[in-house]
């Protein structure tokens, strides 16, 4: 985009803003800025499975069944980086705030070579949902998973408007077959664009694509031929049963009132803005208007995830394992943005949707503020653990303290452990990591103790 277009667009009030312009034609930098300021905020509480994956991490797992190349990742940054000092969930965070400017990037992407809208709509959108939490260090997979499922759908239609082959959206798609297996909900998307675009000369190049996705299933089922270790962690038959849970492990069977709150809650978390934006859209265009085929291909693309979300049981409850359900908010935004210029198209819509979005960013800054944790950084916590309960005064560096610290600045203190009950003193010396919480086991009682007590990290 060159000068004239941005002053043309400065002077004619042009869906292009200035600014908008600007930020576009200087992508790469507005990227490397995002990256900058997820990393300031980068969240310090564990996300879902976040404590288990950081130790996985520590313990030098590089693979797991169903995010075979995510874990991969996060070994790899943490091969590199534990020399260094860095921890398990300083390379998550790491890597969560790099994938999360990749997502961003391929969405002014999609923008660019598809909608060509003001560059702040669709970032406004993103950061109004749940994917700017995602983008904030996230202890979990998904951050990863969310890049490639831009990607893919950058991909499709790409190829449905003749730009990209059908290899590249195979590709892409075996490419988040490989970040997360959840992706396979959506393999009936990959099939519609052979209906909506039927080119026999592509076919070889589509099979091609999908080699990839063999190579996961393989690598998924068959490690062992290969002589690497996969570890399982998420169960891969996890629906929610339809009348009566035989096992007793569900929260909730399908018709049962609290899979309604799960369902509306997780809507809630990824956005509650992308839908009754698009069937707005819908009914400013009109129905026909979903018959072209990459609105066909990314309806069907996000409700193949609207019906995962429905099915699938959140182990951890809902307010853990709303990122999972999350996923299906990245196809949905970009459907949405196929239909953001008729309803851009004047003013009182433009503030009619500017509100909710301004809004919506708001609150998910809060909830990004909060995690970022500030007052806490450099800190880690002390928690004395008693065999037994008895009445123990405790010192650290002579100053009377209680049995758990929440907040103590990274360093080695004294500390002396006094078992008033049975008169026994424990006196040893203690290593704080900043962000990690240290535990030491005292034996209490009337039992003599077996040596000095040493701490261990969680």
């Amino acid at each position: 985009m060159n000068q004239s277009t941005l002053d043309t667009a400065k002077s004619n009030n042009s869906p292009w803003t200035y600014t908008g312009c600007f930020l576009q034609r200087h992508w790469l930098f507005l990227v490397t800025g995002l990256f900058l300021f997820f990393w300031i905020y980068r969240s310090h509480y564990y996300s879902g499975d976040g404590d288990q994956l950081s130790r996985m991490v520590e313990a030098g797992l590089w693979m797991v069944q169903t995010e075979l190349t995510s874990q991969a990742i996060f070994q790899l940054f943490y091969q590199i980086l534990s020399p260094y000092g860095w921890t398990g969930l300083n390379v998550i965070n790491l890597v969560s705030c790099l994938a999360g400017a990749m997502a961003i990037g391929v969405l002014i992407r999609f923008n660019r070579d598809f909608i060509r809208v003001d560059i702040l709509w669709p970032l406004g959108l993103f950061f109004s949902s749940g994917f700017f939490l995602f983008c904030n260090g996230h202890t979990e997979y998904y951050t990863l998973f969310l890049a490639t499922l831009f990607y893919y759908g950058y991909a499709g239609v790409s190829y449905l408007r003749g730009t990209g082959s059908l290899f590249h959206a195979a590709f892409a798609y075996s490419t988040a077959v490989w970040m997360h297996l959840g992706i396979l909900f959506a393999f009936p998307s990959l099939l519609l664009l052979l209906v909506l675009k039927w080119n026999q000369k592509e076919l070889p190049g589509f099979f091609y694509g999908l080699l990839f996705l063999v190579a996961a299933f393989f690598m998924k089922e068959y490690y062992y031929l290969l002589g690497v270790e996969v570890q399982g962690l998420s169960p891969s038959n996890n629906y929610i049963p339809l009348f009566h849970d035989p096992s007793g492990e569900r929260f909730y069977t399908m018709f049962e009132w609290g899979h309604l709150a799960d369902i509306i809650y997780a809507w809630l978390a990824r956005s509650w803005i992308f839908w009754p934006a698009i069937l707005w859209g819908i009914s400013l265009e009109g129905i026909r208007s979903v018959c072209k085929p990459e609105r066909l291909f990314l309806f069907a693309y996000t409700l193949c995830f609207t019906g995962f979300t429905l099915v699938w049981h959140p182990n951890l409850g809902i307010h853990q394992d709303w990122d999972l359900f999350a996923i299906e908010a990245a196809p949905c935004l970009l459907l949405l943005l196929t239909y953001l210029p008729t309803i851009l198209r004047n003013s009182f819509r433009r503030r009619a949707l500017a509100a909710p979005v301004i809004a919506s960013i708001l609150i998910m800054f809060a909830s990004v503020k909060n995690e970022a944790h500030f007052e806490r950084r450099n800190y880690g916590s002390l928690q004395i653990d008693l065999s037994q309960p008895v009445e123990t005064s405790v010192t650290l560096n002579g100053h009377m303290k209680s049995e758990s610290i929440s907040s103590l600045r990274e360093g080695v203190y004294s500390v002396k452990a006094i078992d008033t009950d049975h008169f026994r003193v424990h006196d040893f010396y203690v290593w704080i990591v900043p962000d990690r919480e240290t535990v030491v086991p005292l034996q209490t009682g009337p039992e003599e103790g077996r040596g000095r007590p040493a701490s261990r990290f969680h």
